[in-house]
């Protein structure tokens, strides 16, 4: 045990001589988190701002201003509050990045709508007019009722969109303005069945408006965890175990450098022949490291906790699961170190270690989901994003944070961590015996 901790202590001590090293390892991660959640914090949660331009002052744009007003992720301004008064104008203070898109109703859609609406119940049931009876042949047929007039070119409703705005996002607006729109147009078919009631009941129904615009069904949405989140999570709560496990990664560098150091000054064969078995040498090198990757990783969930709130972003927020995050904590902390040192074996050169080693940690990332979540690539990329230990990692700490899962549920990602670490550290053995 004492030669142990003495080859600890010696690693220990050659980390806090190389202050810059040292510095970069807590500061490089620490700054990636705090920007990454400034950044992504409106990308999570995303607020917009839509441009109504209502040149027809009916039915159609209280429809379209009432429902885009019920989200809470849509700021609706009316142009008429800017003085916008022409779709160019419209279009310009979209393409000057002022609004996301902007909704361009021209005058006479409402009267357009009403009067097709009304034609297409008369035709239906085979009435001219409200006064015409209806026709002894029944209601109307295929042919008459595809005589009804089309719409045209200028009674159409136009949506301005800034180029920057992805592809989903343009289909989620369509649809919802889609939506509003058939809802209107069966509102005005209904008003006008009612008004063709018999005498009795006809002149009730003229007065009688369907004022109640609300969905039959309402759609309840509830997260699918353990215990159910009442909020919607968070950049920070995403982005910190993200970019924290990314951060624990570049151990690898001063790990693998240290080994490359030791080996060409000829370090590592004066350590040989002391009374000390190389395995102990490599545990307290191991275990040094391993207590940076454990401070690193805390270090940022205190960021997270105490210091992005003040930045006005929500508190990162651990839970009661502290043995399942340790777990998952400890398990990364070995793969890294783990592949240190394969890297440092592997390499011939500092300047092979300083490019390799960083360039596959990006890349491990890309595929662990750090940087676009897994469910968005390719099904070829989701099935090679199985191989990157990030995502193992990354996959458990989800499971704790957001999923709200137990400690038994991360156990299967920790062991294949802990199997990576094994597995990298004994190709590294074997190397470093092969060049002997």
């Amino acid at each position: 045990m004492r030669k142990l901790l003495t080859a600890f202590q010696k690693e220990l001590i050659l980390l806090l001589r190389d202050r810059t090293g040292i510095a970069l390892l807590f500061l490089m991660p620490s700054v990636l988190v705090l920007i990454i959640c400034l950044v992504q914090e409106k990308v999570l949660n995303p607020t917009t701002q839509l441009l109504i331009l209502d040149n027809d002052k009916g039915v159609i744009g209280q429809f379209i201003s009432k429902g885009a007003s019920k989200s809470e992720n849509i700021k609706v301004v009316m142009a008429s509050d800017l003085g916008i008064i022409t779709g160019a104008q419209a279009k310009q203070a979209v393409n000057r990045g002022e609004f996301q898109f902007s909704i361009v109703i021209p005058q006479g859609c409402s009267a357009f709508s009403i009067q097709k609406a009304r034609q297409f119940i008369d035709l239906a049931t085979g009435r001219d007019n409200l006064n015409t009876p209806p026709k002894e042949n029944g209601p109307a047929k295929d042919s008459q009722l595809e005589n009804t007039p089309d719409k045209g070119p200028e009674k159409s409703i136009i949506l301005y969109f800034d180029p920057s705005v992805q592809g989903g996002f343009r289909a989620a607006v369509l649809t919802a303005v889609s939506k509003v729109l058939l809802c209107m147009e069966y509102q005005i078919k209904l008003e006008h069945v009612l008004s063709l009631l018999s005498p009795g009941q006809n002149n009730s129904a003229k007065k009688t408006k369907i004022e109640d615009n609300s969905p039959w069904f309402d759609i309840s949405e509830i997260w699918a965890t353990e215990f159910g989140f009442i909020t919607m999570p968070t950049s920070v709560q995403q982005n910190v175990p993200a970019w924290a496990l990314f951060g624990i990664f570049f151990i690898c560098v001063p790990l693998s450098g240290s080994l490359i150091k030791e080996r060409d000054n000829k370090i590592l064969d004066r350590l040989n022949t002391m009374p000390v078995s190389s395995g102990i040498l490599m545990t307290g090198k191991i275990l040094a490291y391993l207590l940076v990757c454990l401070v690193q990783f805390f270090m940022i969930f205190l960021i997270g906790k105490f210091v992005l709130p003040s930045m006005g972003l929500p508190a990162f927020s651990m839970g009661n699961q502290l043995p399942a995050v340790t777990l998952i904590v400890l398990a990364t902390a070995m793969a890294a170190t783990g592949y240190g040192i394969l890297l440092g074996s592997v390499a011939r050169t500092f300047e092979q270690a300083i490019v390799l080693g960083p360039t596959s940690i990006v890349i491990a990332a890309a595929l662990g989901g750090v940087m676009v979540p897994v469910y968005l690539m390719p099904e070829p990329m989701q099935v090679i994003s199985n191989i990157s230990p990030l995502a193992w990692a990354l996959d458990g700490f989800y499971d704790i944070f957001l999923r709200g899962k137990q400690f038994e549920a991360v156990v299967p990602n920790a062991a294949c961590l802990f199997g990576f670490s094994a597995i990298t550290i004994a190709i590294a053995q074997g190397v470093m015996k092969f060049k002997k």
